[in-house]
This record gives structure tokens, sequence and C-alpha cells, in this order.
């Protein structure tokens, strides 16, 4: 039977030995993979909306967990920066484009003239001829189109790198669709030396065929089109094994919408024909899918931009902190930093919200009543959790009587004054804080992050049920006791900052 005592005497040990590492596992020998995990992946020149902020929290969350758990991982933005759609921009372009407009605001003119091009497209098919020909003379090496692609391509990522600084999120790597078209023959002369390759007589596709592993149906997935222009998934083919070859990866695994689910299981079973030595998929899901944003159509114009609902989010919060009245934030500070504190509590309640439930889940967009106001009443909301944090911080930098950190501060001394024995809570506390790594493994496990929102929702709830029954100046108890309780609560509010950052979210020192 495990003595309470001595087990949170060793849990408080762990977390100051470790502090920014505890719940991390230190090694994992030969079960350590290397992983690169695809995420985000926003189409160049629109504008980044609620779709694309799935797959980038989702990722990276994932990431992170990975990484916690002993992993190597690679982290790749892969840019959809080539195909039929680009072909359509283009052609919108040239019909309704604007120099002015784009050098005011570009990615906003572009999202424009691409949702005004496909509107066209319904009442005039010669735009998508047009569409489709400069698609091929892109492929072809086209200077004028292509120096016009550079530029779009350019602002995308240096519009998109401004809105991950904001978020939190880094990758190793950037790559792009159009990095691997010139590699799709390569791709078509592997299969057909393994017998896969059809040409339709109808329609003058190349084709790959193959029979399903697990159904044993017949499958047919287009290669190449009858102009010979490369297909998405030919490019994920050349990119897969680039990416194998180059960083010597275990594991590849791509965050999606539940949409391309079927995409991707043709990408992986083409992958083990085309190698089938090779694991593509060891100890994670080759796809993490995620629910869909019903309704959400970025052809149409029927999104929510992500600086729009941060604008507002962030307004919101720097109200409800501006007001007297609130408890979050009662001392004067400087204007500046209290807008920044607003803005990290709102892009805190972006992630935390959308990691708060299985990343299967769909919720709708509803086009006549959707505005960014609905993200400030979704479940989840993280400002008490800031809060806890931010209060812990306070308390352990300035304590109400001089204190020093312990690590060796006995724990029978966390009782209050009518126990003989080790108080309920913080033992409840203690037993909390010992369950990271097993969460995190968790959630490496099944691919999902909301395993560790639920982690820190029941750690905030012991951790307000502590700090109310074992105030560290009550003048009932002894210096010991005092000591004891700084400690619990340094292990504390350092569990707590671990496993925010396992999600992408900064901890606040201040609310």
């Amino acid at each position: 039977m495990v003595n309470p005592r001595e087990f949170m005497q060793e849990v408080l040990r762990e977390v100051c030995r470790r502090k920014d590492h505890y719940g991390k596992t230190e090694n994992l020998g030969s079960k350590k993979l290397n992983i690169l995990v695809d995420f985000s992946s926003p189409n160049i020149a629109k504008e980044f909306h609620e779709g694309h902020l799935r797959s980038t929290v989702i990722g990276n969350s994932l990431c992170n967990l990975y990484e916690a758990a002993g992993h190597d991982v690679v982290r790749v933005n892969y840019l959809g920066d080539w195909g039929t759609q680009f072909g359509v921009l283009l052609s919108g372009y040239e019909r309704f484009g604007d120099e002015k407009s784009l050098e005011e605001n570009a990615l906003a003119h572009l999202s424009e003239v691409y949702v005004r091009a496909n509107q066209e497209i319904k009442n005039d098919s010669t735009m998508m001829t047009q569409a489709t020909e400069i698609n091929r003379l892109l492929e072809e090496g086209n200077k004028e189109y292509l120096k016009l692609w550079e530029k779009f391509r350019n602002i995308s990522i240096s519009e998109y790198k401004k809105l991950y600084k904001v978020l939190g999120v880094e990758f190793d790597v950037y790559e792009g669709e159009s990095m691997y078209y010139n590699k799709s023959q390569d791709v078509i002369d592997r299969l057909a030396e393994k017998g896969c390759i059809e040409r339709s007589d109808t329609t003058e596709h190349v084709m790959a065929v193959y029979n399903c592993p697990r159904s044993g149906v017949r499958r047919e997935v287009v290669l190449q089109k009858k102009d010979g222009t490369s297909l998405y998934i030919t490019r994920d083919l050349a990119a897969a094994l680039e990416r194998k070859r180059k960083f010597g990866i275990d594991a590849l695994q791509y965050i999606v919408d539940q949409r391309q689910v079927g995409h991707f299981e043709n990408l992986l079973n083409l992958l083990r024909i085309l190698d089938p030595t090779e694991s593509w998929s060891k100890g994670v899901q080759f796809y993490r899918s995620f629910g869909e944003i019903e309704g959400l159509s970025s052809r149409e114009g029927k999104v929510l931009l992500l600086r729009d609902i941060i604008e507002d989010l962030s307004e919101s919060m720097l109200e409800s902190m501006q007001n007297p009245d609130h408890q979050y934030s009662r001392e004067d500070c400087d204007p500046a930093e209290l807008k920044q504190r607003a803005i990290t509590l709102a892009v805190s309640h972006l992630i935390y919200t959308d990691l708060r439930s299985n990343h299967n889940r769909p919720y709708k967009w509803k086009s006549d009543e959707q505005t960014t106001k609905s993200w400030k009443l979704r479940k989840g909301n993280v400002v008490p959790v800031q809060y806890c944090h931010a209060r812990l911080c306070q308390l352990l930098e300035n304590p109400p009587i001089p204190l020093k950190l312990n690590p060796d501060a006995c724990a029978e001394d966390l009782r209050c004054n009518d126990e003989v024995s080790i108080a309920t809570l913080p033992l409840q506390l203690v037993i909390q804080m010992a369950r990271l790594e097993e969460v995190i493994h968790e959630g490496v496990n099944h691919s999902q992050s909301y395993c560790i929102h639920h982690y820190v929702e029941q750690l905030v709830s012991l951790i307000g049920k502590t700090y109310e029954n074992y105030r560290i100046n009550d003048k009932s108890i002894s210096k010991e006791q005092e000591e004891v309780r700084y400690l619990l609560f340094f292990c504390a509010r350092q569990t707590l900052s671990n496993a925010l950052k396992l999600l992408g979210i900064p901890p606040m020192d201040k609310v």
C-alpha cells in the first residue's frame, strides 16, 4: 500500500527538480520516433479564417504532446500554392484585380477576387476553361504567370507568419505543392512499374488502380489530367516520398478536415504500394481528422476571418479588464500592456475552446446569424484558468510572510488544525499533478488534445478548493505548515503552466 505522505513528498520533489520539464518523458530509448506532422496548410492568397484555425491549433498541440512524450517532431506547413484553384485566382485577377487594392490590403483583395471568380464561373463556362489553361501554362513554366504566382505566394506567407506569431505557432519547414508538381511523372512511372496505372478511355485521365486492403473494393484514383497537369494526390505522393528521404521519419501525420479522409486513405494505400517495406504511420495515426465547420465556404465568402475574431474578442476582454469591479485586474498598468494581455486572453480562449472536446466533433457555421460574438459564448472559458495561474504567481512572488521554496518540506504538515492525517484536498491535488505524464501519453495514443483540456479543468478546480482551505497567511498554523503549503502551491503553479503550454496556451503571470 502506498504511503500518502511519502507519495506526496516524492511528487513535490520531482516537480521542483524538473520544473518546466515536469510531466515530460525523459528517455524513451528504442521507442523514440521521428514524427513529421503536416498541419495548418492554408491555401495562399486567401485570408486566414476559422477553418484554418482548427488544423493549426490541433496540429500544434499534438506536436507538443509528441515532444513531451519523448519523440522528435518535424513541424511542416504545406501550403496550397498550386493547382486549378490558383488558375481560378489568376484568371479572376486578370478580370477583377486592382494593383492599388492589392497594395492596401493584399489578402483581402485576393480573397474578394477569388470569391468573385468562383461566382463568375457559375455563369460563364469560358472562365473555367481559362483557369484550366492558366494552370497548364504555370506547370509549363510561363514566366508572366509564375511571376504573379510568386508575388501572391510571398505576400501570403508574410501575412500568415504575422498571425502565426500571434497564435504562438512555429514551423520547422514551410513547403508548398509547387515544390512537387514536376516530380509527379516520377510517381506515375513508379506506380506503372507496380502494374497499377491505367488510362481512362473516356476521359484520358491517368489513374492508379488498386484493391482497398480493408474492403477489397477496386479503387480508381486520378493522378493526371488529360492535359498532362498534376493533381493534389500526385503532389502529395511526391512530397511524402521526399520527406521520407530527407528527414528519415518513422511516421507521417496529416491534420485534416474529415471531408479529406478518402484522399488520405488513398494516399496511404498508394504509398504502401510504392514502398511496402517502409513504415508510413508507425506509432501514430497517418491522418488525424477533425470535424468540419458545416456551412463554411471560402469560395462563397462564408467565413469568419481570424484577425476579426481576435480583434473582437480582445476588445471584449479589454473592456472587461478595465471595469473597476472586475476581479481579474485591480492594479494600474500601462495601457499597451493591458491591451497585450487582452490579446493573449483572446488567443488563449480561441485555443482552449477549440481543444475542449473530441477533435472529430463538427460545429455549424450559420451564415445569417454567425458573428465573432459566437466565440465568446463557446464553452470552456479560459479566463478563470489564466486567473488561477496568475493568482498563484502573485502568491508565490509576494507571499504575505517571507518564505523560501523547500523541496524537502514535510508533507505531514499539510493538515488542518482539526485533522491528524494527510489532508484530503492536498492529496487529491498532488495525485492530479502526478497524472500529467500519464495524460500526455493518453493524448499521444489517441492523437487527441482534449484529454489535456480535461486535465487542466480538474487541476484548476482542485487548486481553487485547496487555495480556499489552506491559506499561507493563516495565523493559526506553524512555520512548517506555511512552508509546505508554499511548496504545494509552487508545484501546482508549475504543473498548470506545463499543461497549458502543451495546449499551445501561454500561461499568464497577470490577468
